[in-house]
């Protein structure tokens, strides 16, 4: 240890990795990634008030039921859900406008069923990308009712006007606030149908609902243009957490790990500097080959040794009947390129082998040793590995333990670089957890 390193100066460097590691974690958090596709007309006539949709098994078991709550000023579905551009996932519906001065809309009703019952998200996120315009005199908007916050994108500015308006459409007496968040986009038009277009997104999150209300409309500006207008305007609802930033220096895939403790499936991988990629989409399979996207990662959290360092964190709660979970990474240039990542299996039994340990390590963070503590159900051999931020294994120790209290201590890591490590301890060859933990 260097003795010139002072108290303030242990104290300052502490405060620094605490804060990046909250940072950290909360990046890490997740919600319940939601599959619109395939929807079928099963009450009223297309296209008008009263229609619904269901959309089937957005999640295993778990209906959406899309009802078309109000028309207004002329607006138009035109589909309901549009897979030809932008996400295959995401619910993607067209409305058109009467072509006139003023606004129009569609109000939603969006609900969650199982077995015949409403569903309750805990909590549940979601992002209207897109919000753009016909670069002539059309801009869209979208309000939401019932979020219980939103947020912007802040890496490159907005050019979307957020606001709470009151509502005045509550036509059913059923809608969960009694405003709306309303966000239109500018008259320019952005290509396509783009999650890293930041500048005409807008992220929301619901709580603890089973219901709630999307409006999707446009305005046509009286701003002294003329020529023709683009007034069937394509929405994109995406019902998944987007996470990570863009990034300067893109990536490609050096380094990916995954393992699971409790209800949750903890995924690291490592990337070099490519110019030419553009963000990851974890994938997930229950049978190695049909494969759906959980969560797009737009740029790293953290760099270390010319390497960007990406985690991602996949809840596990209903994937409860399966044995195995499959996941790979897919890189997308771009260009459009696409290219994968080799594939990781996690075993579930493993879940209910962590669901008997209790875990601590002990201290974090350390300097040049760390106690493994950990209260197991069982008897057996404990394997303890340490990895660097490439993934490389910088410390392993294996132990024959007894069913209660167990302690093993890790020592003589004074010679280790300072930074994050993954801690994995492994018991009778399933592992129980993983915690990162700091060397200063």
């Amino acid at each position: 240890m260097n003795k010139n390193f002072t108290q303030a100066g242990k104290f300052n460097l502490l405060l620094i990795i605490l804060t990046l590691l909250f940072s950290y974690s909360i990046k890490s958090q997740t919600t319940p990634s939601l599959v619109f596709k395939q929807p079928k007309l099963v009450a009223g006539t297309n296209g008008q008030i009263g229609a619904t949709y269901k959309f089937s098994n957005v999640v295993p078991n778990i209906n959406a039921y899309v009802k078309i709550e109000n028309i207004v000023n002329g607006a138009v579905l035109v589909n309901i859900d549009d897979s030809t551009l932008g996400y295959y996932n995401a619910w993607q519906p067209t409305v058109g406008g009467p072509g006139t001065y003023g606004s129009s809309y569609i109000k939603w009703d969006i609900r969650f069923d199982s077995a015949g019952s409403n569903y309750v998200f805990k909590t549940l996120d979601a992002s209207a990308t897109d919000i753009d315009g016909d670069n002539v005199r059309v801009r869209e908007f979208i309000n939401i009712n019932g979020q219980s916050s939103y947020s912007i994108p802040t890496q490159v500015p907005t050019l979307l006007t957020v606001s709470k308006q009151k509502d005045t459409d509550n036509i059913n007496g059923t809608d969960p606030s009694d405003s709306n968040l309303h966000a239109v986009g500018p008259i320019i038009n952005r290509t396509g149908i783009d999650t890293l277009s930041q500048d005409v997104r807008l992220d929301f999150t619901f709580s603890n609902k089973s219901e709630f209300k999307i409006y999707t409309g446009s305005e046509v500006d009286n701003n002294g243009t003329t020529g023709a207008i683009a007034t069937d305007r394509y929405h994109c609802i995406y019902f998944m957490h987007i996470t990570g930033f863009l990034s300067l220096l893109p990536t490609t895939i050096q380094t990916f790990s995954a393992s699971v403790d409790k209800s949750k499936v903890y995924l690291y991988w490592t990337a070099g500097e490519l110019p030419s990629s553009a963000h990851f989409e974890v994938e997930r399979s229950f049978d190695q080959n049909n494969f759906s996207t959980v969560a797009l990662v737009l740029g790293p959290q953290s760099s270390l040794n010319n390497s960007d360092q990406y985690s991602y964190t996949d809840n596990v709660d209903q994937a409860i009947n399966h044995n195995a979970i499959y996941y790979r990474l897919k890189e997308v240039d771009m260009n459009g390129s696409v290219s994968y990542s080799s594939i990781k299996v996690v075993q579930l039994s493993n879940m209910n082998v962590s669901s008997n340990t209790v875990l601590k390590i002990f201290p974090n963070p350390y300097m040049d040793k760390i106690n493994v503590n950990y209260e197991s159900g069982e008897a057996g051999k404990v394997e303890i590995k340490m990895f660097n931020s490439s993934g490389n294994v910088v410390k392993k120790i294996e132990s024959v333990i007894t069913s209660g209290n167990n302690n093993v201590q890790i020592q003589d890591l004074n010679s280790l670089a300072p930074g994050i490590y993954v801690v994995n301890v492994a018991l009778n060859g399933q592992t129980i957890n993983n915690q990162k933990i700091v060397k200063l």
